[in-house]
C-alpha cells in the first residue's frame, strides 16, 4: 500500500469533505493493507457515510491500488442512491456491466450472484463497501456458528477482495451476535454490540466477558451536532394521565374497570400490548395531529420541509395514510406492496410533498434531507430500529434547519432509547423537559433521570403521580369509542379491554430544547 500523501487527499471532488469525513479517508488511507484489509466506520446516521466511502474508492483507484468497486447495502432504494454517489464522486459508470468501474447490489441478491462476483475478485483488485454491515452476522473465532445467510456470503467472498471498508450509524445486532470481518475485543462491560463469550467450562465471572467491537473510526452525534452536520433532535414522548381499562368477565358477565396514571403504567395490564395500543384511534391520532401540528409550522419557514410517519406494517400505513388524507394533507405511501415503490420514494425526495408514510423502507440508509418530523407508531422495539429512524431526519440542509422532531408514545423502552440517545447529545443542549401539548414553550424542568426503567420504578415515574394529581392536566374524560382489543389469555381467564383516554394527552419526558445564549 503506497503511503498516504497530503496531495492525494486534497485532490477535488464534486463535494468538499466535511472534517470528519477528511480525517477518516486520511486514517483509512493510512490503514488498509494487505496484512489490514478491513476498516470501520461508525458514524452518526446522516453524517455522510457514503460520500466518505466513495471519496475513498476513488482515491484507492486513482493511486492504482484498486481496479473495481464492489457495493452492498440492504435496500434496492439505499443501493440506487449509492450508486448515485459513487459516479458522482469518481465520475465512472457504477452499473456492474461491461466496462464499468463498480456494481452494487443488495445483500439479498449477494446470495445469488456469489459465483460470478468471486470470479470478478480474482480477476481484478476489489474494494467491497458494505453499508448497514449489521444486517451481517458473523461468527467468533471461538463460537458456536451464528452467521446469518448473508454473513456466510460475506465471509465467502471477502477472502477474494482487496479491501473492505464497513459502514454503520449502529453497528451492532439485537440477536447479540458479531458482525463478520470487524475485530472484536474482551470487555466484561456490557454494550448494545457486545456478544457473550462461550459459558463452556468458564467461572461466573469469566462468564461475564463479552467481546466489544472496536470501530476504526467514530463520529459521534455530540460531535455532528455541533459541527452542524445534523440537526438538534427534539424527542416528544406522548402520556395521558387518565386511562380508563374495562375488561369483562366471560363467564359471570361483569365489568370491572381499572384506571391507570400513564401509558407504562397500563401496559402492565397483563392482557394490554404495546402494538394493540398504537392501533387504537385515541393515542394514535393524537400522533399523527401532534406530529401534523409541528410540521405546518416548519412549513411556515421551510416550504419544502416533509415529514415520516413510520407505520407498524402495511394495513396499518395504509389506515394512517388514509386518516391523512382525510384531514386534507398530501401522502406519498411507500410500501413493499405499493406499485413502483422506489420510484415513488425517489419522487418524493424532489417533490413539496408533506408527507411520506412507510413501514421499513426508510427506516435506514435513504436520504431525504428535507424529513424534519417523525411519528413513530412502529411495534418495533429496539434502539437499532430507534436509531435507524431517527437518522432519517436529521440529516441537515443548511443553516436554518438546526432542529428536528421525533413524536412517539411513553413506552418504557422507547423512553430509555430517548434517554440514552441524550447522553449522545452535547451537554448544554441535552434538557429533559415537559411541555403541554398547547404550547411549544417548555413547562416544567424534570430531572435528567426522572421515569428512567433503569432506576426500578418499573416504568411508572414521580412525573406520572404529578401528571395525576394536577387538575389542569386531568380534565373530565370525555365520550370515546371503545375499541375492542385481542387480549391474551391469562391464567385461563379471557378478557376483552375496552381503554379510553383523557381528552387531553401530554408531551412528557423528552422534549430537547436548545439553549438560548
Amino acid at each position: 500500500m503506497n503511503s498516504t500523501s497530503s496531495e492525494a487527499i486534497s485532490r477535488q471532488h464534486p463535494l468538499p469533505l466535511r472534517p470528519w469525513q477528511a480525517a477518516c479517508l486520511q486514517q483509512a488511507l493510512q490503514s488498509l493493507t494487505p496484512q489490514t484489509p478491513h476498516f470501520l466506520c461508525q458514524a452518526t446516521p446522516g453524517a455522510g457515510k457514503m460520500m466518505l466511502a466513495a471519496v475513498l474508492a476513488d482515491e484507492l483507484m486513482s493511486r492504482g491500488d484498486i481496479d473495481f468497486v464492489l457495493y452492498l447495502g440492504p435496500t434496492r432504494a439505499v443501493v440506487a442512491r449509492a450508486v448515485e454517489t459513487l459516479c458522482e464522486v469518481t465520475g465512472l459508470p457504477m452499473h456492474g456491466r461491461l466496462g464499468a468501474a463498480g456494481g452494487a447490489y443488495t445483500y439479498h441478491a449477494l446470495n445469488h450472484r456469489l459465483q460470478e462476483l468471486k470470479a470478478l475478485c480474482q480477476q481484478a483488485r476489489v474494494m467491497l463497501i458494505w453499508d448497514e454491515s449489521h444486517h451481517a452476522a458473523g461468527r467468533g473465532e471461538d463460537e458456536q456458528d451464528t452467521s446469518n445467510r448473508w454473513g456466510l456470503a460475506l465471509l465467502a467472498l471477502e477472502r477474494h477482495v482487496q479491501y473492505t471498508l464497513a459502514l454503520s450509524g449502529t453497528p451492532w445486532r439485537t440477536d447479540g451476535s458479531c458482525l463478520p470481518l470487524l475485530r472484536y475485543v474482551e470487555s466484561t462491560q456490557g454494550k448494545p454490540q457486545a456478544h457473550p463469550l462461550p459459558a463452556d467450562g468458564e467461572s461466573s465471572d469469566e462468564a461475564d466477558l463479552t467481546h466489544a467491537l472496536v470501530p476504526d473510526f467514530v463520529y459521534s452525534l455530540t460531535e455532528a451536532i455541533r459541527d452542524q452536520v445534523c440537526r438538534l433532535p427534539r424527542l416528544q414522548l406522548i402520556d395521558n394521565p387518565a386511562i380508563q381499562l374495562t375488561a369483562y368477565h366471560p363467564r359471570s358477565g361483569r365489568q370491572e374497570t381499572h384506571h391507570y396514571s400513564s401509558i407504562p403504567h397500563l401496559l402492565r395490564h397483563p392482557t394490554m400490548q404495546y402494538s394493540q395500543l398504537l392501533r387504537h384511534s385515541e393515542p394514535m391520532t393524537h400522533l399523527l395531529e401532534r406530529s401534523c401540528q409541528q410540521l405546518r409550522a416548519l412549513r411556515q419557514q421551510d416550504p419544502d420541509a416533509a415529514g415520516l410517519v413510520v407505520a407498524s406494517d402495511i394495513a396499518h400505513a395504509e389506515e394512517i395514510a388514509e386518516y391523512l388524507e382525510d384531514r386534507g394533507e398530501t401522502v406519498c405511501l411507500v410500501t413493499s406492496r405499493s406499485p413502483g415503490a422506489h420510484e415513488r420514494l425517489s419522487h418524493f425526495r424532489d417533490t413539496k410533498t408533506p408527507w411520506l408514510v412507510a413501514v421499513g423502507m426508510v427506516s435506514e440508509g435513504v436520504d431525504i434531507p428535507r424529513l424534519r418530523v417523525c411519528c413513530y407508531l412502529s411495534h418495533i422495539r429496539t434502539e437499532q430500529r430507534f436509531r435507524q429512524v431517527l437518522g432519517r431526519i436529521i440529516r441537515r440542509e443548511g443553516i436554518e434547519d438546526a432542529e428536528c422532531y421525533l413524536f412517539a408514545l411513553n413506552e418504557p423502552s422507547l423512553r430509555h432509547f430517548a434517554r440514552r440517545i441524550t447522553d449522545d447529545l452535547p451537554d448544554d443542549l441535552a434538557h429533559v423537559q415537559l411541555a403541554s401539548p398547547s404550547s411549544s414553550k417548555p413547562a416544567a424542568d424534570i430531572p435528567g433521570n426522572a421515569g428512567d426503567p433503569a432506576s426500578g420504578n418499573g416504568g411508572a415515574s414521580d412525573l406520572d403521580a404529578q401528571s395525576a394529581q394536577d387538575p389542569g392536566l386531568n380534565p373530565a374524560r370525555i365520550p370515546s369509542p371503545h375499541l375492542s382489543l385481542n387480549a391474551l389469555p391469562t391464567l385461563g381467564l379471557q378478557v376483552a379491554p375496552d381503554v379510553e383516554f383523557s381528552n387531553q394527552f401530554i408531551t412528557r419526558l423528552i422534549a430537547l430544547q436548545l439553549s438560548h445564549s
